[in-house]
């Protein structure tokens, strides 16, 4: 899926979900489908607890049960920054109730991450970045593969558990959103700024960029249809989601679908902006030829990253350029 690049999901069944990291090519699309059935349906016996043995290190956190290969020196950074974003989601963004602890595979390095799915879980075409299986509550993933990536991943069950009523473009929509962040450590807290645009998103979409379908983006289609949603631009839903932060209308547009109030509008999104559709179109134009022009910035943008101090923070963000204007609008 993308580390500090995206994700995607893969929902053949109703009621059961499997979250897989990107997909780059539509090309792809059919093997991951069989992918999703075979992780589906893998029997128990498969996921047998005999590979925890293979992770000699374990560490317990308030909302995490993570086991890995070697005692790497991103552990704790990782599981760190797991429960202070668990707490940041619940501050400042909607209600992150679940079963926790959530167990978390960290492999050595990407290579050895794809090697274990393929012999663990038969996966002959395994996701690049990390995999969460619903099933078993397991996350797994490698070292490297960014706080972007962790963030991303553990937004699913979230919103599967406390955004029910949430759109069929918003499952990777809303977690999508979460994988590009800079911030800081304050008082044990993390201090967070969002609303950037994702340099590898942005090359997925490539020149089609100002020609998003906003309408298209944002449509529902019918269970019949559910299909369809592997072949859609799971970069599209991502930019829908920060063009809603940039009007200061995101969190407005969580609490509506939390609790389950359209304002009398046929969608979410129209909702949270509090006009129709044919009035926002203009809105998203003008964001989607910003975004154009800016492409060569984005594309230089560096990954995400937490920093020890707001000083460090601040001198980061001055050396590459990063604009930390967050929304004007109250949200």
């Amino acid at each position: 899926m993308i580390g500090l690049g995206g994700l995607i999901p893969h929902r053949p069944l109703a009621g059961v979900l499997l979250f897989i990291f990107p997909k780059i090519h539509y090309s792809h699309v059919v093997k991951r489908i069989f992918l999703c059935y075979l992780i589906l349906f893998l029997p128990a016996t498969g996921f047998s607890q005999d590979f925890f043995g293979q992770f000699p290190y374990h560490k317990q956190t308030e909302y995490f049960d993570f086991h890995y290969k070697r005692n790497a020196p991103q552990i704790p950074e990782i599981a760190r920054f797991a429960d202070g974003f668990i707490k940041l989601v619940n501050r400042d963004f909607f209600k992150a109730d679940f079963n926790y602890p959530i167990r978390v595979l960290v492999l050595e390095d990407r290579a050895r991450f794809k090697e274990f799915l393929i012999r663990e879980l038969h996966v002959d075409d395994p996701p690049n970045f990390g995999i969460y299986v619903p099933n078993f509550k397991l996350f797994a993933t490698y070292e490297d593969s960014g706080l972007g990536t962790f963030a991303h991943e553990i937004l699913h069950p979230l919103v599967e558990r406390n955004l029910q009523d949430r759109p069929l473009w918003a499952r990777e929509g809303i977690p999508t959103f979460f994988e590009k962040f800079y911030g800081y450590w304050k008082n044990n807290e993390l201090v967070v700024y969002w609303g950037f645009q994702n340099p590898w998103r942005i090359q997925q979409i490539g020149e089609s960029l100002t020609q998003l379908n906003l309408e298209k983006i944002i449509s529902d289609p019918a269970p019949t249809t559910r299909f369809s949603l592997l072949e859609q631009n799971e970069s599209g839903w991502r930019m829908g989601s920060v063009f809603l932060w940039e009007q200061g209308r995101f969190k407005r547009f969580l609490r509506l679908i939390a609790a389950r109030d359209k304002a009398g509008y046929p969608t979410y999104f129209e909702a949270a902006m509090g006009m129709p559709i044919k009035e926002i179109l203009p809105l998203w134009q003008r964001y989607l030829n910003d975004a154009a022009a800016r492409r060569t910035k984005i594309i230089l943008l560096p990954a995400s990253k937490i920093f020890e101090t707001e000083a460090d923070f601040q001198s980061f963000a001055k050396t590459n350029g990063i604009s930390l204007e967050q929304p004007k609008i109250p949200d």
